[in-house]
């Protein structure tokens, strides 16, 4: 690494700034061109892009022509990405037994992705809004075929494997993890794998230890709302393998996701809104006994950890009213959820 380093730092008659900045650009435009070389869509919805390529360790960049909606939600995701990996070794210090989703890391913000150094190589694939803003973030492996052709045979009736198993190897299968509803009568029939959702007798039925989720999740949003300071608007759990291939627990999608006044009333008004407006990840007090000990420990941790939050970092906001609105986020949730079945 040394003599790297003496390679492209020092190499003679060349001053060290100029030297400097034009070997790191170079190898710059090689890392991108590397990467957009081997681009692929995964998805796209009405304003963004996202492509994937096999660049370690960020794989994914996400593309929108709004770019201060974007950038916005870049911010959002690298304050998420660091406050997560500090509150998970702060909680770990202080004996909490709760293990925080991981979150996919960001970097590289272009306002316009046609500037970057390579932007020659945009021309390669077909399609690629090279007008448009973007950043990068780490991929997220999906679920490997054997875990896939398992799930298939499991839960999909005879008349629907055959083409699920004939489209298993071409589909990103993120499994969304949905503790707040259990699978519709149809689900058995729905071949479609791109973001399943993993409903909650899913999860019974495969031994998961619902209830660690369940406690992981209030703890995201007592975070996502007391560190973060941000709604956990249209946030999503999900199931996903990391680099060594093991499956991981992950929170994605901070593009809808936006601040809020620290006070009671916009707790009524955005936070709770927030939560129910969302699909079903989040626990719901649900009258029956083993949902509602799984409420109760969602409940438990998201006040725990606000607690903690509030008592330990010494937030510049008065914690009477914190508190009182932290109250009636949880407890409103569960009350609207009562109401609604």
């Amino acid at each position: 690494m040394d003599r790297l380093r003496e390679i492209i730092f020092t190499q003679p008659n060349k001053k060290p700034k100029t030297r400097k900045t034009t070997l790191v650009s170079r190898c710059l435009c090689s890392s991108i061109a590397a990467f957009w070389a081997h681009a692929h869509l995964l998805a796209q919805t009405d304003s963004a892009w996202i492509y994937v390529a096999n660049m370690p360790p960020f794989r994914v960049t996400k593309l929108s022509r709004n770019t201060k909606r974007l950038f916005r939600e870049y911010k959002i995701h690298t304050t998420v990405d660091t406050t997560f990996k500090a509150m998970s070794k702060h909680l770990t210090m202080c004996g909490f037994d709760i293990d925080l989703p991981f979150v996919p890391e960001c970097s590289s913000f272009y306002p316009n992705i046609s500037s970057s150094p390579c932007s020659e190589t945009f021309k390669r694939l077909n399609g690629f809004p090279a007008d448009a803003s973007g950043y990068f973030m780490e991929y997220i492996r999906p679920l490997n075929e054997h875990h896939t052709k398992y799930l298939i045979r499991r839960y999909l009736t005879r008349s629907a494997q055959c083409q699920a198993l004939s489209t298993c190897q071409s589909k990103h299968f993120l499994a969304k993890v949905y503790l707040g509803d259990t699978k519709p009568l149809s689900d058995p029939w729905n071949t479609d794998l791109h973001d399943r959702p993993a409903y909650l007798d899913h999860l019974l039925a495969e031994r998961v230890e619902v209830s660690y989720l369940a406690a992981s999740m209030g703890a995201t949003l007592a975070i996502l709302h007391w560190s973060c300071g941000v709604d956990a608007r249209g946030v999503e759990f999900v199931l996903g393998r990391d680099t060594r291939g093991h499956v991981q627990f992950w929170l994605i999608d901070f593009a809808d996701c936006a601040t809020f006044p620290k006070t009671p009333e916009a707790v009524v008004t955005q936070l709770v809104d927030a939560v129910m407006d969302n699909e079903p990840f989040w626990p719901r007090f649900i009258n029956i006994q083993a949902l509602r000990e799984l409420w109760r420990c969602f409940r438990d941790a998201y006040l725990e950890v606000s607690d903690f939050i509030m008592t330990d970092a010494m937030i510049d906001y008065d914690n009477d009213a914190v508190f009182d609105a932290r109250n009636k986020t949880i407890m409103t949730t569960g009350g609207m959820a009562t109401s609604g079945k």
